[in-house]
């Protein structure tokens, strides 16, 4: 194995306009564009085993790697199954708790489908064994968000966006509410919105609203300007500017799991919003959790969150080697077979 072969999923211009955030985690641009982003969860999934197919079979890989719980990475594992080549699957064995939700699917079957699956959390390794995967298969190896936030750190502190805001360290919320499986519910984001602004009247301290694109369309279509009044937005971070501001926040507010990671490598506590934060926050008991249907609890939970600022504690191997580890085992081990 002498050489990465990168496969982008979605379309050209989506690449494009990511350009910045490659750059920033210094990762090349992807060799093959499948060019698939609209239709059903089925639908996405299908055209991306048609379009990944020959791909693999030209490129004759040693491993395919499969990352977190996308459509692709299920017809990755299904074209590396049907192939007969060896699939690892990162950010394995998180489990939202909905077996009828797109993403838990994709989890659960591309776990079944791998040779070997690597975990960020040693609980995330006992449960995969529980539910029957083979103990050989299971890698503890820590977070490759761990590897990239320790990495980017330094440049992070140095652009010091919070002081360019007129922030002061631990003064301010994050928050941020990512699309998981296309338009969200109108009334989810309205909530999501109220609740903020509770936040900031209970805790008297700044709330900051990453928004991104589809953020923003979904609350003009919506016409909820008026809830942001009371809120900062902050427009297309970077990665390194949401670094930035997760490193002075005193607490994160998010759906997303990697911003949640980014909080808890640097210590800072976070408040995950609805079930993609419960393959983290509720299943291993580690952070705190709301779900959208009790968006009115998130003051006192913010609230409760701000006193373990303090007392935070980086979970075992998230030391900024993951990647090194996961190398390793892939380069110096033959796959175990799958069942």
């Amino acid at each position: 194995m002498d050489r990465q072969v990168i496969v982008y999923a979605g379309h050209r211009e989506e690449l494009d306009a990511r350009g910045t955030l490659l750059e920033e985690l210094e990762l090349p641009s992807p060799d093959h564009v499948l060019g698939i982003s609209t239709g059903t969860s089925a639908v996405r999934t299908g055209r991306s085993l048609i379009a990944l197919e020959p791909v693999i079979l030209r490129e004759a890989p040693d491993w395919i790697f499969a990352v977190g719980d996308v459509d692709a990475a299920l017809a990755a594992a299904l074209v590396g199954r049907k192939n007969g080549l060896p699939l690892a699957h990162l950010e394995a064995g998180l489990r939202a708790g909905d077996p009828q939700a797109p993403a838990e699917i994709n989890r659960l079957l591309t776990d079944r489908l791998s040779n070997a699956l690597f975990t960020a959390e040693r609980e995330t390794s006992e449960h995969l064994i529980f539910e029957g995967i083979d103990a050989e298969r299971v890698h503890y190896v820590g977070n490759t968000v761990a590897d990239t936030v320790l990495r980017l750190r330094h440049r992070s502190t140095s652009l010091d966006l919070p002081a360019v805001l007129g922030l002061e360290e631990g003064s301010y919320i994050i928050a941020s509410l990512h699309r998981t499986n296309g338009p969200r519910s109108a009334d989810h984001l309205k909530d999501f919105l109220v609740a903020l602004d509770a936040v900031a009247f209970e805790t008297g301290r700044s709330t900051i609203f990453l928004l991104d694109p589809h953020d923003a369309a979904d609350v003009m279509a919506n016409n909820l300007e008026h809830l942001l009044t009371p809120i900062t937005v902050v427009e297309s971070a970077s990665y390194v500017e949401l670094l930035s501001l997760v490193l002075g926040a005193g607490a994160v507010v998010t759906n997303a799991s990697d911003v949640q990671d980014c909080a808890t490598v640097v210590g800072v506590p976070s408040v995950g919003i609805g079930d993609l934060a419960v393959g983290r926050g509720a299943i291993f008991k580690r952070g705190n959790h709301v779900s959208l249907e009790s968006l009115d609890d998130l003051p006192e939970v913010v609230v409760s969150a701000l006193d373990e600022r303090l007392v935070a504690a980086q979970p075992e191997l998230w030391d900024g080697l993951a990647s090194k580890r996961i190398a390793e085992i892939t380069m110096t081990s033959l796959p175990v077979s799958v069942a």
